[in-house]
This record gives structure tokens, sequence and C-alpha cells, in this order.
């Protein structure tokens, strides 16, 4: 069997700045893959394109043997059905309820009753920890609340793919430990292909079985995490042990 997602030579430059330089990158069914690299280095760049909201200067990317940059706008929405996203801020609606929120792909691409969407909504809070939230604002929850919302509406359609956008980033180690646990868990319980970027070592030392470290436009290591402890190359060593290249300069 092929991988579920497969990155051929893409390349994305912004003016003179070349971001992604002829990368690739498979990821297989169940993996859990991580990409990390310092802020800048063009990790939610690719995560854009694997989503489809950024083409491409060239190069491709297959989900499940399908070309999303050549496909039909309604092939595209038949993937992207089989995608669940996770953004950095969790991105929900503030003018909906959590319910609203969760349910919103529900009514939006199926013909569910309001009964089955009230169970399907509940099920999925209730997989990320939450209940009896479905009548609050997303406003009057706190960050690592509106993050479990924002991931029970990315499983609502039981995606074959998770995509998390920094899902630790922004919260203390306590609650960055459960978002952890809760990935790892849901990679179990739904079966589903997992993407994470992410820049904490100890996310990814902890839950990826694969990762891929994105450095000046390219790939310069991808393995499991054990491969990333006893590499010796230095731009690795420096990012995993978050060293600081050189005296930090007096402000």
């Amino acid at each position: 069997m092929g991988p579920v997602i497969e990155i051929k030579n893409l390349t994305k430059s912004f003016g003179d700045k070349k971001i992604l330089n002829g990368i690739n990158l498979d990821i297989h069914k169940g993996e859990i893959m991580y990409i990390i690299g310092k802020s800048g280095a063009g990790k939610s760049v690719l995560l854009k394109h694997i989503c489809a909201l950024m083409m491409p200067d060239s190069g491709s990317i297959y989900i499940e043997g399908n070309d999303i940059f050549s496909i039909s706008k309604k092939e595209l929405e038949k993937i992207r059905k089989k995608v669940g996203v996770l953004f950095q801020m969790a991105a929900l609606f503030d003018s909906m309820t959590v319910f609203e929120n969760v349910a919103f792909s529900l009514r939006r691409f199926t013909k569910k009753s309001n009964e089955e969407i009230k169970t399907i909504v509940s099920e999925k809070l209730a997989l990320v920890g939450l209940k009896s939230v479905e009548d609050k604002a997303p406003s009057s929850l706190s960050g690592g609340m509106q993050k479990r919302v924002g991931l029970a509406r990315a499983i609502a359609l039981d995606p074959e793919i998770v995509l998390y956008d920094e899902p630790t980033t922004g919260v203390d180690p306590i609650l960055a430990s459960a978002v952890d646990d809760l990935i790892l868990t849901l990679s179990r319980e739904l079966k589903v292909t997992t993407l994470v970027i992410s820049h904490d070592m100890n996310s990814t030392f902890k839950v990826a079985s694969k990762a891929a470290m994105l450095y000046d436009g390219k790939f310069i290591l991808t393995g499991e995490p054990e491969e990333f402890k006893e590499c010796k190359d230095p731009i690795v060593n420096q990012f995993i042990r978050g060293e600081a290249k050189g005296p930090i300069p007096i402000l």
C-alpha cells in the first residue's frame, strides 16, 4: 500500500526567499508524523499546501493517490472531508456556540438529522474530554478547552487524516502533556494518520512515530525520534537541545 500523503519536489518562494526547496516526504497509514523546525522554517506554509489553501510554485502533493493541485473542486471537496485540521488558535467561530462549531461540518457536508448531529457532537466532545459545554460561547472557555473544541470539530466527520498546527504552542507544560496524550489517544481510537506541525521536542519525543526536520527549505533529517537523539549533525543537535547559537545579545 502506498503513502496516505506523498509530497513530491514541492517548492514555494515568497519574492526572493525560497521557503520550500524541492521537498519530498511520504506519510503512511497510521503514522504520527511530526514536522519540526525553528520559527519561520516553512512548517505552516507546508501545512497550508497540504490543506490546498496555498498553491506551490512547482511539485505535487498526493492524498490517497490524488494530486490535490490538479483535481477538480468537487474531487477536492471529497478529499477535504477525509481530512480534519486543528489550527494553532483553534479558529472557532465566535458567533456560534460550542455545539454549533462542532456541528458545522456535519450540517454542511451530511444530511444527518438534528438528533443524529446532537449525538455525534456529544460523542466527539466526550472523546476530547469535554462535557456539558455545548451551549457555551467559545470566548467563555479557556485556551486549552478551545483547542479541545477545535479538535472535536476537526474529527466530527470521522476523518482518515488529522493535521495539527502547533497544538502545544501557548499552553503550560501540564496542558501540553494532556494535548500529547489526546493526540495519542485519538490516533489509537480513531485509527487515523496524523501530521503534527511543531517545534516542541518534548512532544515530538513523546508522541511521534516519525519526524522530519525542515531547515533552509529542505528536510535535513527524517526518521524515528531515536534517530534524532543519536544524530551528530550540529544543526539538528542545536535544535533538539534548544541551544542558542553564540552568546545572547544584550538589548
